[in-house]
């Protein structure tokens, strides 16, 4: 799998479906888990029953039952998006929709123990002051609580550090750019030209990333189902079909793992040459 180096808009398009077809056939049956928890996300809506009341009522529970269902569907589209992106070698917006899946599932978490910030939450968007109450009432210490907090979950905690690994590499520090650029010298009468590349996935980043997603998207589904299953009809057998594809994508990570190890252990070793012609690219990045 060789790192594209497509910068105009005529030739994206091409390259993408190109890397997206070529990841497929890389990843061979470990392809075929994508469609797996699609149908988790898929098969757990329909399960949903909705409560008494309306979206008015004051207990609330009909508008976090909605709220739920509603940020569930977006984690799915999520989901999808960011599996896309890094089949077509888009390691940053892949990183960015599973940021994104993973904010919107704690933030569920935190209205599921609070009902009252549902009606909060559901205002943001009529001014700045409610727009204020709702940062304040959905601060990061409180929508990933630590240890010894009363609304601590040891699942929101593993959604924590991918949260922040993610967030590392979106910000505008070295770990946000260090992947779309490199320069090379054509020759040494020349100055050193300087590209930069639209599919910033490092080939070796690919497996690691591709699992990171598929088991992230399986805790925030866990999450999901702790808060509907209250309001559910037969999710014995939703649990059932979830705890078959962890276990599947369990085997198909021991699989992948020495590989994945390996790269890391050699990307470990390079160290970053700014001068050389080298991409550059921090220690660590996976």
């Amino acid at each position: 799998m060789e790192k594209q180096n497509a910068t105009d808009l005529t030739e994206l398009g091409p390259k993408e479906a190109t890397n997206q077809n070529n990841a497929t056939k890389y990843l061979k049956a470990s392809a075929l888990l994508i469609g797996d928890i699609e149908l988790l996300y898929v098969g757990i809506a329909p399960l949903v029953k909705f409560p008494g009341g309306n979206l008015d009522s004051p207990d609330q529970l009909a508008l976090f039952v909605t709220l739920a269902c509603n940020q569930l569907m977006m984690s799915r589209m999520l989901f999808t998006k960011s599996v896309i992106a890094a089949l077509r070698m888009y390691q940053g917006d892949a990183l960015t929709h599973l940021r994104r899946a993973i904010e919107a599932c704690a933030f569920t978490v935190r209205m599921s123990k609070h009902r009252n910030l549902c009606k909060v939450w559901s205002e943001a968007g009529f001014d700045d002051h409610k727009y204020n109450a709702y940062r304040k009432a959905f601060r990061t210490e409180d929508v990933f609580p630590k240890k010894g907090h009363a609304d601590f979950n040891p699942l929101l905690s593993v959604l924590k550090d991918r949260f922040d690994f993610a967030s590392k590499q979106l910000h505008g520090s070295i770990y946000g750019m260090a992947n779309y650029f490199k320069s090379g010298p054509k020759d040494r009468s020349t100055p050193n030209v300087r590209t930069i590349n639209f599919f910033d996935m490092p080939p070796d980043s690919f497996p690691s990333t591709y699992f990171m997603i598929l088991n992230t998207h399986l805790t925030i589904l866990d999450l999901y189902g702790q808060i509907l299953q209250p309001h559910t009809t037969e999710f014995a057998k939703w649990k059932s079909d979830d705890d078959a594809i962890k276990e599947r994508v369990g085997r198909h990570v021991a699989k992948w793992m020495p590989t994945i190890m390996a790269w890391n252990t050699a990307r470990n070793k390079k160290q970053p040459n700014y001068g050389s012609g080298a991409t550059v690219r921090p220690k660590n990045v996976r």
